[in-house]
């Protein structure tokens, strides 16, 4: 990254800070003498995330319970440390900062995406049979983040060509190298790695676009990387105006990235639109209609469908 472009980056006075819980349970979570105790002490200290917490507990999105799930220790005893530690971050995050963004960014369809690439991160990870399912998950939230840092950074400037990217990530990238000489995905891996955190989620949002640019060296690295570079192609098919180009482009990726044939995609898209409505919930953030998410998958079927039959 030019290092001028850089410095600009590091004086904005209002770049996207850690949010104080998730990073107090995260730093926990890594203390092998952390227990379960002191994490519900510091969670409880938050009332609005108990309460997104406890609903996602007893959703079908982590499995429901047969009992209600009605305390803190409860949730942490059925969800694990790992998983409590994930949603705080990601909540956290997200009240934290989605009033950032002015001018001609579109914050609502940022945010949309990110939360539509973090579920779909979740269930191919899980489909992988991957161990480090909630990093991935926190990850597919994280990928775009180096877009708020440089609407902050570059205000009204990156807001107009945020809006002339007409909502297509790979040409939004093309339009940053060119001004910029650096994207949003080098900016997000940036700002991860001064927040600390763990090197593979740098490397996925690096390589979020292009997998190729992670520096992975492991095949569970790269399996991430490629996760979470699927996780966006997926959200798009919601999320991008021209619903028949996502739908197309998130086929061919999930074969080149995964290995998945286009019947494996029908499969997925319905994992995510069993779980829109909890991810809904959780985030406190319409995700769509009903009527609009079938509409999708009707698409998605239709395409695979056609396919086949050519």
């Amino acid at each position: 990254m030019d290092p001028q472009i850089l410095q600009r980056i590091k004086n904005c006075k209002t770049l996207p800070a850690i949010p104080a819980l998730p990073l107090q349970v995260l730093q926990m979570c890594r203390d092998e003498k952390a227990n379960a105790k002191k994490v519900v002490d510091v969670i409880s200290t938050d009332p609005s995330f108990v309460d997104r917490l406890l609903n996602v507990a007893n959703s079908s999105f982590y499995g429901g319970s047969r009992h209600k799930v009605a305390t803190v220790t409860q949730a942490v005893t059925l969800m694990g440390m790992n998983s409590i530690a994930t949603l705080a971050f990601c909540f956290s995050l997200y009240r934290d900062l989605r009033k950032k963004g002015g001018g001609a960014f579109d914050h609502t369809h940022f945010w949309h995406r990110c939360i539509l690439a973090s579920l779909s991160s979740k269930i191919l990870a899980k489909r992988a049979r991957m161990v480090n399912e909630e990093e991935i998950f926190l990850a597919g939230l994280l990928q775009d983040i180096g877009i708020l840092v440089m609407s902050e950074a570059f205000g009204n400037e990156y807001g107009l060509l945020y809006k002339k990217s007409e909502q297509n990530h790979g040409t939004l990238a093309s339009l940053e190298q060119a001004r910029w000489k650096t994207d949003h995905c080098e900016i997000g891996a940036w700002l991860s790695e001064t927040w600390e955190l763990p090197e593979i989620l740098r490397e996925a949002l690096r390589g979020s676009h292009d997998p190729s640019l992670a520096q992975t060296e492991d095949e569970g690295g790269r399996l991430t990387v490629r996760c979470v570079a699927l996780s966006g192609r997926l959200a798009d098919m919601w999320c991008f105006p021209d619903t028949e180009a996502a739908v197309r482009e998130a086929i061919l990726k999930a074969q080149e990235f995964l290995q998945i044939d286009p019947g494996g995609v029908v499969e997925v898209g319905k994992q995510i639109a069993e779980g829109i409505p909890d991810m809904s919930n959780f985030f406190q953030m319409s995700l769509g209609r009903p009527e609009e998410i079938n509409k999708v998958l009707d698409l998605l079927e239709q395409t695979v469908s056609a396919t086949a039959s050519a």
